[in-house]
């Protein structure tokens, strides 16, 4: 089963076994008290645990922690029952999910996907579901933090009925607004991502793990891993590089590798270069060799670029809207011009790499 990347807010829903016994125990405080309420939800918490052992032979460490949990609210709720402190119990209460909230939206370890994990095995999530999920937990939180601080005003300066009506229906009201918000910035999001093109996201070793709007991969912070794919020409006379226009975010009017192109959604690393060659400088890579990959890191974007080179001794014609012209730089040329801040230092780093092997293919 794969997370669909356009509906966040259904991953919020596939947590409802893991939040269950929680939310048992709101409603049935509501109806039957305190106590009823912590021992309806003890007791499907348990039921949880001996499934889970019984199903994979081992005890849950999250089921484990949803009953400690439960336990501290329950006790919290048991502890403020009487007078001016039962009016500080949905406080503490909400203090307690926003350690909860706040941990999962905030901290490298995103515990709630984990969650969501454990109760679905086949669940593929990505990191650019986990980042949707982050962003809605993010907003989560600071209208939960607000709807505690405004519960606490209510319980020291307001009347009664006031502080009734905030702490209680207003929680709910809250959910419901944050429900409607989670869907109107959804909406606006998928709109403004479906004119945009889908980038690949792998690990260090090319493994597919989930796709993201451009915009997202690009935006400087997520720093996702991404394909791309660069190929060196190599000419009797030398290196063939091409100049970035100035336009380009990235070193323009720097001299850099001949060919060189994001690898899009449900394209091979393959299919990405003979496609980003033939955009650029119409040349056609049937007989382009491989010669590695290595990261490259930038303060836009994080790459996994694939290299490959070209023995080339025809025409070149290298598009005027992707590229700002192009010439051969023999290899003495590019060994001065290094460090002077005319060729990009994403070049740099692969001629270093390369550079004797493709000196090899011109003298061949």
């Amino acid at each position: 089963m794969k997370l669909s990347t356009s509906k966040p807010l259904s991953l919020a829903g596939k947590l409802l076994p893991g939040m269950l016994p929680l939310l048992i125990f709101v409603a049935a405080e509501l109806v039957w008290g305190t106590t009823a309420g912590l021992v309806a939800a003890l007791s499907l918490g348990v039921g949880q645990l001996v499934w889970f052992l019984l199903r994979e032979k081992r005890v849950d460490k999250f089921i484990l922690a949803d009953i400690g949990f439960l336990i501290v609210l329950g006790g919290l709720a048991l502890l403020f029952d009487n007078a001016f402190l039962f009016k500080l119990k949905p406080v503490f209460i909400g203090a307690a999910l926003l350690l909860l909230i706040g941990y999962s939206a905030f901290a490298d370890v995103r515990l709630v996907m984990l969650m969501t994990q454990r109760y679905f095995k086949g669940l593929v999530a990505g990191p650019f579901e986990s980042w949707l999920m982050q962003e809605m937990l993010k907003m989560f939180f600071w209208l939960f933090l607000a709807h505690t601080f405004l519960t606490l005003g209510a319980a020291l300066w307001m009347p009664h009925a006031w502080w009734a009506a905030i702490s209680g229906p207003g929680f709910y009201v809250l959910v419901g607004v944050m429900l409607v918000m989670s869907w109107l910035i959804n909406k606006r999001r998928k709109a403004r991502w479906k004119e945009e093109e889908w980038l690949p996201l792998v690990d260090e070793e090319g493994k597919v793990m989930g796709h993201a709007p451009r915009s997202i991969v690009h935006n400087g912070k997520s720093q996702w891993l991404h394909p791309v794919v660069h190929m060196q020409i190599v000419t009797p006379e030398g290196l063939w590089l091409q100049r970035r226009p100035m336009h380009k975010k990235v070193q323009p009017g720097k001299w850099d590798t001949a060919v060189g192109g994001h690898v899009s959604r449900n394209e091979s690393v393959e299919t990405g270069l003979k496609r980003e060659a033939l955009e650029e400088i119409g040349v056609n890579t049937e007989n382009a060799i491989p010669l590695g990959r290595y990261l490259w890191r930038s303060d836009v974007e994080k790459e996994l670029v694939f290299v490959f080179a070209l023995f080339h001794d025809g025409k070149i014609s290298p598009h005027p809207e992707e590229l700002d012209g192009g010439r051969v730089w023999s290899f003495s040329e590019i060994d001065q011009a290094k460090g002077n801040d005319l060729l990009t230092p994403n070049f740099e780093e692969e001629y270093r790499r390369y550079g004797d092997v493709l000196r090899k293919m011109q003298n061949n």
